[in-house]
């Protein structure tokens, strides 16, 4: 039976996506969950699961089209179904090039060119396809000895026998096939020249004065960076705040997690994020045709790095949630943030974000602006520091915090005191966990 396989509606913001790569190609069986494709909207890449189970007939959108929701990207089915007349006239997308993870150069039999239908795409079995994407083999270097010159799985095994191997660990062999990163460009830092997952986070290497393209998700970074530097006229606060009591207050809390996800300094920072929205109406405002739009909801997004740019998942509500139901959902949205399995409604609607570069050592920095935001808050390293405190020199441990705040819609003072209830707040943390 014929099934249509349409882009997603992902939000109510979202009219139209680009497809980014097809992960299936035409032929491969389909089951119901298997990642079809990946999708771009205008602030993140996400994944497309297939509602249907059968064949992949028909690829209707070839890679890097923009198209709106609702409209046709594929078609599965049963082998031998008959596609409808108007989209079996459509040119057929692109199929997704298989990642070369293991290869340099064909082998013997891969001499001269594959058989290929008049769209372009290469004649090959579903078990032959499904063989060159695990061995990293590409169809088109090889030929058929199949019926009509048609690749079969001996053709593509005899291929990647052939092929030269490049060494590499397990770790970094299996990060290079999810993410389609081709190990033979690839710098080795191990033994021999061994390729690392350290190497494979660090990405192929590039010849001097070599322009490498950018992912999807770094091309909407940079958009939505440029954006916010060239319109929003910010100013930036930074005050010390002492975490002591709060370290040990997460201690003892994190003793009696019984098994639910640890506590961590980002949810606390969240929750008074959260509080601090509540007090101050500007603060929590967005600028709109018009003028500042007041909001009514205290949203706090977490800025979350990826391999290829950066995602902020929102925790909604933050102001009203006990802390250990922020820790379990920030777990949650972080771990779908890198493995791209969430949804608009997750990363969009934040009221401000909190960005923590501490974990790197970094004492302060100054965060960007979200568009669509008034502030974003930068936490940097909890460390010992010598300091005078009730008459006398203590050591505690203390964080500097730096706000990024849009002048349009915050003053100065409002800016000031809007980061002053927050380092109040975290100092006295049983204010955060009243209640539970």
């Amino acid at each position: 039976m014929i099934q249509k396989v349409t882009m997603p509606a992902l939000g109510e913001t979202v009219e139209t996506s680009t497809i980014e790569r097809w992960l299936k190609q035409e032929g491969d069986a389909v089951a119901t969950g298997d990642i079809l494709c990946e999708i771009t909207t205008d602030k993140a890449t996400l994944e497309v699961e297939s509602y249907y189970r059968g064949t992949l007939l028909k690829i209707v959108a070839p890679e890097k089209a923009e198209l709106p929701v609702g409209a046709v990207i594929a078609i599965v089915g049963d082998p031998g179904d008959e596609i409808p007349a108007d989209i079996a006239s459509k040119a057929p997308g692109a199929p997704a090039s298989a990642p070369a993870a293991a290869t340099a150069a064909p082998g013997p039999a891969a001499a001269t060119a594959p058989v290929v239908q008049p769209g372009g795409r290469v004649i090959a079995s579903p078990r032959a396809r499904r063989a060159a994407r695990e061995s990293g083999v590409a169809l088109e270097t090889i030929r058929g000895t199949g019926p009509g010159g048609r690749i079969i799985e001996a053709d593509v095994t005899a291929a990647a026998a052939a092929a030269p191997r490049v060494k590499a660990s397990p770790l970094a062999g299996k990060m290079a096939a999810a993410q389609g990163v081709d190990l033979a460009a690839v710098r080795g830092t191990g033994h021999a020249g061994k390729v690392m997952k350290a190497d494979v986070l660090a990405g192929p290497r590039a010849a001097a004065g070599e322009v490498v393209p950018l992912t999807a998700m770094r091309r909407i970074v940079a958009e939505r960076m440029t954006f916010s530097k060239q319109t929003i006229p910010c100013y930036y606060l930074s005050m010390d705040v002492d975490m002591t009591d709060l370290a040990c207050l997460r201690n003892k809390l994190n003793l009696k997690a019984n098994g639910k996800p640890k506590i961590s300094f980002n949810d606390f920072v969240i929750k008074a994020c959260g509080l601090a929205l509540r007090m101050f109406p500007m603060a929590n405002s967005r600028w709109v045709e018009g003028g500042a739009q007041r909001r009514g909801v205290a949203h706090v997004g977490l800025a979350v790095a990826l391999d290829e740019g950066l995602m902020v998942p929102v925790v909604r509500d933050a102001d009203s949630k006990p802390i250990r139901r922020i820790a379990s959902e920030t777990a949650d949205l972080a771990a779908r943030a890198r493995s791209k399995k969430l949804v608009p409604d997750e990363y969009q609607g934040g009221c401000m974000t909190v960005s923590n570069l501490g974990m790197f050592g970094i004492r302060s920095f100054i965060a960007v602006v979200n568009p669509g935001e008034s502030t974003i808050l930068g936490l940097g390293v909890i460390q010992d520091r010598v300091v005078y405190r009730q008459g006398g020199i203590q050591v505690r441990s203390m964080m500097t915090m730096t706000l990024s705040v849009d002048h349009r819609l915050v003053d100065g003072a409002v800016g000031a005191q809007f980061l002053e209830t927050i380092r109040d707040l975290l100092e006295v943390p049983q204010k955060l966990v009243d209640g539970e």
